[in-house]
């Protein structure tokens, strides 16, 4: 049985998140890169998120590699559930290749997902933290 990352502690360090990166990489990259693997994902990338640094580029290289490899248009809840982690992460290449790809998707609602995500991620995409109103950085 593969690891369920929601047991994880909501708060991580960058270092320690790394390690669980890899562990979802080993684990997840030969099984089927369905919505239950992505949800999985999507808890890492969330609690990356939170510690305020860039994934490790060789983890993040390989994650957009396995998220190329799950995209699926014709389900909304997959567009749905990478758009997040894409976000999370700050996966630029995958979300330029998402919204390049909008115009060619043939489902009404995930096109919608998309446009809305090119809306609101678009500027922030390519430097997620460098908001000027955040004191915090």
């Amino acid at each position: 049985m593969n690891k369920d990352f929601r047991s994880l502690p909501d708060s991580l360090e960058a270092e320690e998140l790394a390690e669980y990166f890899e562990e979802f990489l080993e684990e997840y990259n030969s099984l089927p890169k369905n919505i239950d693997a992505l949800k999985q994902l999507h808890e890492l990338a969330y609690r990356q998120w939170d510690t305020y640094e860039k994934l490790r580029e060789d983890i993040s290289e390989r994650i957009e590699k396995y998220l190329m490899d799950a995209m699926n248009f014709k389900s909304f809840d997959i567009t749905d559930v990478i758009l997040s982690i894409v976000e999370n992460l700050s996966l630029a290449n995958v979300f330029s290749y998402i919204v390049d790809e909008k115009d060619n998707v043939g489902l009404p609602s995930v096109r919608n997902l998309i446009a809305e995500a090119e809306q609101e991620y678009s500027d922030t995409i390519f430097d997620p933290f460098s908001d000027d109103d955040d004191d915090w950085i």
